[in-house]
C-alpha cells in the first residue's frame, strides 16, 4: 500500500529493448517494474545483466536474449518465453543513439544503426503495450531537418492508439553528476499527454538543490588498486609525456592530442560518450589525477552502484556504460510513470532511490563511505514495498 492509498496490483510486466549494459532496466526494476526479458545484440552486455542477477533482491533473474533485433519477431519471442502479448504492459528502450548524436558524424537513417528506431515501432504495433518510453539523444530532433523527428513522432502513435508525451531531460537538473540532454517519449494506449518532470537541481525555477558534482560522484572511491576491490576500477597506463600533459589541463580545458576534457571538480562532468566503432572507449581526465577516469569512475558519474559490475575491460565497459540511460534518473522516471498512468505511489523521491540503489556517495547529509560489509547485509535484505 502507498502512503496515497492506492494499491499496485502487480509489477507492471516490463519488456526492455536495446538493454545494453543496464541502466534503462536497473533503474525501471529499482522503481518497481518487472523485466522478463532484456534483448540486446552485444554479448557482453548481456553477460552484464546475468552477473548481476539476484545481486539485489529488486533485480532478480529473468530472461535475457543476445540477438540482432531485426531477427526477432515479436509475436514469436512471446511464445518463446510464455508471455500472452495482451499481459505485457511496457516496453522500454533506447535504440542506439550514435547515428543522431551531436558528438558522431549526424547520417541518421545512412547509418544502419539509424534504422533500428523502427524495430522499435514493429515491438510497439505488434505488442500493444499499455505503456512504451522510448529514449534517444536530443540531436534526433534536428537531423534531416527535423523530418525524421516528426517522421518518428506521427508513427509511435500508432495511428492515434497512442497519447505520446515527449519529454526533454537536462540529468543534471534531476541530481545525475553529469550534464547530459535526452529525449524521451512516452507512449499510453488510450491515455493522455502528461507534462514533464519537474527539475529537482541547479538553477531553474523548480529546483531547490545545488547541481551534483563530479567530486560527489568520485566520494569515497580510493585510486585504481587500493583498499578493497572494486569492479571495473582498473584505469589506462598513460606515458610520462600524456601524463605531464594531463597535470597540467586547467579544470574544463580539452586536451590537444587526446580530445577529451579535465573534469571539474565542482561541477556535473562533461557527457559520457562512447567512441567510435573503431575504437574510443576514453573517459575524461580526472579532475585531480594526472590520468583518465576508469570505467567504474564513468559508472559513478553515471549513477551505477558499485555493486553493478560490466562485463569485458577497457572499451567495452565504457561502452555499455556511455550508451546507458542512468539508472538512477530511470528510476526516477519509472517512479514518475508508476504515479501518473499506474496511479501507484507518490512520484519520484530523490534520496529514496539514492537508498535503494544505494548511491551513498551522492547523499548530501550523513554520508559515510561503503564498507564491504554493507555489500552482505544489503544482498540479504528482504524486497522493499514502496
Amino acid at each position: 500500500m502507498s502512503s496515497n492509498g492506492n494499491t499496485l496490483q502487480h509489477a507492471p510486466l516490463t519488456l526492455a529493448l536495446f538493454s545494453g549494459g543496464g541502466g534503462f532496466d536497473l533503474g525501471f526494476s529499482a522503481a518497481g517494474f518487472n523485466i522478463f526479458l532484456s534483448t540486446d545484440i552485444d554479448e557482453l552486455s548481456c553477460s552484464t545483466h546475468v552477473a548481476n542477477f539476484s545481486k539485489r533482491p529488486y533485480y532478480s533473474s529473468h530472461h535475457v536474449l543476445c540477438e540482432d533485433i531485426t531477427k526477432l519477431d515479436p509475436k514469436i519471442l512471446c511464445k518463446k518465453f510464455a508471455v500472452v502479448k495482451s499481459s505485457i504492459d511496457v516496453i522500454i528502450g533506447g535504440p542506439p543513439c550514435q547515428a543522431f548524436s551531436v558528438f558522431g558524424r549526424r547520417k541518421g537513417l545512412a547509418d544502419p544503426r539509424g534504422n533500428l528506431v523502427w524495430e522499435f515501432l514493429k515491438f510497439i504495433e505488434q505488442l500493444q503495450p499499455k505503456v512504451f518510453v522510448f529514449e534517444n539523444v536530443s540531436g534526433l530532433k534536428t537531423i534531416h531537418d527535423g523530418t525524421l523527428y516528426g517522421e518518428i513522432r506521427k508513427r509511435l502513435t500508432c495511428g492515434g492508439t497512442y497519447a505520446i508525451s515527449e519529454h526533454h531531460y537536462q540529468m543534471a537538473e534531476f541530481g545525475i553528476p553529469q550534464f547530459r540532454d535526452r529525449v524521451f517519449f512516452i507512449g499510453w494506449k488510450g491515455g493522455r499527454v502528461i507534462p514533464p518532470m519537474c527539475p529537482t537541481h541547479g538553477t531553474n525555477l523548480f529546483s531547490s538543490r545545488p547541481f551534483v558534482t563530479v567530486e560527489d560522484a568520485l566520494r569515497g572511491l580510493s585510486e585504481p588498486g587500493v583498499a578493497f576491490d572494486i569492479p571495473n576500477h582498473v584505469g589506462r597506463e598513460h606515458s610520462e609525456r600524456i601524463i605531464k600533459r594531463y597535470r597540467n589541463l586547467k579544470f574544463g580545458e580539452r586536451d590537444p592530442k587526446t580530445r577529451i576534457n579535465k573534469l571539474h571538480p565542482n561541477k556535473p562532468s562533461f557527457t559520457i560518450i562512447v567512441g567510435s566503432d573503431a575504437g574510443g572507449g576514453k573517459g575524461h581526465v580526472h579532475p585531480h589525477s594526472p590520468r583518465e577516469v576508469t570505467p567504474r569512475e564513468s559508472a559513478r558519474i553515471q549513477t551505477f552502484p558499485d555493486w553493478w559490475e560490466f562485463s569485458g575491460t577497457g572499451r567495452h565497459v565504457i561502452r555499455q556504460v556511455g550508451n546507458a540511460v542512468p539508472p538512477l534518473f530511470a528510476a526516477l522516471l519509472g517512479s514518475y510513470i508508476l504515479e501518473c498512468i499506474f496511479e501507484y505511489g507518490d512520484g519520484p523521491d530523490y534520496e529514496g532511490m539514492l537508498e535503494r540503489l544505494e548511491l551513498d556517495n551522492l547523499h548530501s547529509d550523513d554520508y559515510r563511505p561503503l564498507q564491504p560489509q554493507d555489500s552482505l547485509q544489503r544482498t540479504g535484505m528482504a524486497r522493499q514495498t514502496r
